[in-house]
């Protein structure tokens, strides 16, 4: 398990925001804690989350930035929203600056070190061109793409469930400063999940240098769910010690569901000898949601205490939600 001090009693006031005191057998009242529940950030089908990423905390406040894969002109693709105890999310669709507008946006994480620096990957539309990795520029409300490059190894691609992109994330060595980049395809029932890495560099002269030299894939099955249209990755996130988070998903192709979903821990990405190892291990289970609660994770988000993360919801008609839950 990811294990580190809390850093501020913020990320609990986020994650708690309703606390009911109860009496204990001494006496006193102590703070009892509550079941966590979904908070709403979307309407309707462009209101789905499909990434996600934690911009900022600032005491009891967590600001997180969502990706919507949505495609037609006008609809939104990336999103801020403003946790607080006690109040609604605060939502606001970013506007971008430039001729570029990505589209399908499947995965977002921070550039460590690089405030105001993102990453998102589209998936390529079903086919209607390569899967595409943008560095994006955020300042206040509006979103530039800096950068743009085809996702390595994609050059083959014809829109295939094979090759159907929809995590990508980034991480920065603590010892030697190095970053990678780690990708992969969502696989379907008996297709596994395929994840890569590949050296990053964020300072890049030109898009064509940005990923070095790229792994060879190493498969990933999830365990749970078991039903049929199961994607083995909807999302990862590394957390700054190389632990691999990642949901996994059950979409029956309906859009009112019933959805399932999953969260694991299944491995550790190091760097040796200036490049990425990745090892992915047996999975073990963080969460799970059933189709009873009829939820589909498809963002993953980890908080700076190193005890909490985030998932994030693309359910279709039912829009998107972001529920706090412990690591």
């Amino acid at each position: 398990m990811i294990r580190k001090a809390l850093l501020a009693s913020g990320v609990a006031g986020v994650c708690l925001a309703s606390v009911a005191a109860v009496a204990v057998a001494d006496g006193t009242d102590r703070p009892a804690t509550p079941a966590p529940s979904w908070q709403k950030v979307g309407d309707g089908m462009t209101g789905g989350v499909s990434g996600m990423v934690v911009s900022r905390t600032d005491g009891d406040r967590t600001d997180l930035l969502v990706a919507r894969d949505n495609k037609e002109p006008g609809q939104p693709r990336i999103s801020s929203v403003r946790l607080a105890p006690g109040h609604a999310p605060a939502v606001r669709d970013l506007k971008w600056a430039g001729s570029e507008v990505p589209k399908d946006l499947e995965s977002l994480d921070a550039v460590p070190g690089r405030p105001g620096e993102y990453t998102t990957v589209s998936s390529g539309d079903s086919g209607k061109f390569r899967p595409t990795v943008y560095g994006v520029k955020v300042s206040g409300g509006t979103a530039m793409v800096r950068w743009s490059a085809p996702l390595p190894g994609t050059e083959k691609y014809a829109g295939d469930d094979s090759q159907n992109y929809e995590a990508f994330a980034l991480h920065r060595d603590r010892a030697t400063k190095k970053y990678v980049a780690i990708w992969a395809t969502r696989g379907s029932n008996g297709t596994a999940s395929q994840v890569r890495t590949a050296a990053f560099d964020p300072s890049a002269a030109s898009a064509d240098k940005v990923f070095g030299q790229v792994s060879a894939p190493a498969a990933f099955r999830a365990p749970w769910p078991a039903q049929d249209e199961v994607r083995h990755i909807s999302d990862l996130k590394i957390a700054p010690d190389g632990t691999v988070v990642l949901s996994a998903a059950q979409d029956p192709n309906k859009n009112s569901g019933p959805f399932s979903s999953a969260v694991y821990e299944a491995g550790r990405l190091t760097v040796a000898k200036g490049r990425p190892a990745l090892k992915l291990s047996k999975p073990e289970e963080v969460s799970r949601y059933t189709t009873a609660d009829n939820r589909k994770i498809e963002a993953v988000a980890l908080l700076p205490d190193g005890d909490h993360a985030l998932w994030g919801t693309d359910d279709e008609d039912f829009g998107g939600s972001v529920l706090c839950d412990r690591l």
